[in-house]
């Protein structure tokens, strides 16, 4: 069996707060698939950067996990532009600071999930930062392409950034034994109302038929 990452203890030796990480690439469906998570009732650590697409105007990316992540890795060439320990020294500082309460964004002890497509690459280190649940969106490459050319993105936020990030997630689930739900895409267009139970289960979250539905809406509200 692949080894778990090595937790630390958090602030005054407790436990690491609960994290659910939305993993995927731009374009791949991760918005939809973070939407119904705050919908389901997670913090993510608002406020929520904004993009320039119509369609999806809010990313549900946390600012503060946003630029955390690009000042360790570089979104132009989809790759670390930091030593992992130098990384893992700044999510220890991120997790002191904004969830542990000195700034108080995400609230106390609740679950919270974090999405922003360029933290794939620091998967390891979350995971030992977090008591880390990973939710891997996954869409064919070339819809993601056809995606990034109708927002009018560049190249690293289409497919060629695609390759990458979704080598680093399938690195960190062959050699790593960090708990995942693999979520395709098209399949949560087709059937948002079971794949939203089972990522609530995921989650760890015990709701009503009624609430669970009303996240599933999400998806049709957002127009896919």
């Amino acid at each position: 069996m692949s080894p778990m990452p090595v937790q630390e203890a958090g602030k005054d030796g407790r436990q690491n707060p609960e994290l659910v990480l939305v993993c995927g690439p731009w374009s791949s469906g991760t918005t939809a698939v973070a939407g119904i998570l705050e919908k389901l009732g997670l913090r993510g650590g608002e406020p929520y950067f904004r993009t320039n697409d119509a369609r999806t105007k809010n990313s549900y990316e946390s600012l503060a996990f946003r630029d955390l992540t690009m000042s360790l890795a570089s979104e132009a060439d989809v790759a670390m532009k930091v030593p992992r320990t130098e990384a893992l020294a700044a999510l220890r500082e991120f997790r002191t600071s904004v969830v542990e309460g000195d700034r108080g964004e995400t609230g106390g002890g609740a679950t919270m999930f974090l999405k922003y497509p360029l933290s794939a690459l620091l998967i390891p280190e979350i995971s030992q930062v977090f008591n880390t649940r990973l939710v891997y969106v996954l869409r064919p490459v070339q819809d993601i392409e056809a995606t990034r050319l109708r927002r009018g993105w560049s190249e690293n936020l289409g497919g060629k950034g695609a390759r990458r990030l979704y080598g680093a997630m399938f690195d960190v689930l062959i050699n790593l034994s960090i708990p995942t739900m693999i979520i395709r895409y098209p399949e949560l267009l087709a059937r948002p109302m079971p794949i939203t139970r089972q990522l609530a289960a995921f989650s760890g979250l015990q709701l009503s038929d009624a609430e669970i539905e009303a996240a599933a809406g999400f998806v049709r509200r957002a127009g896919g």
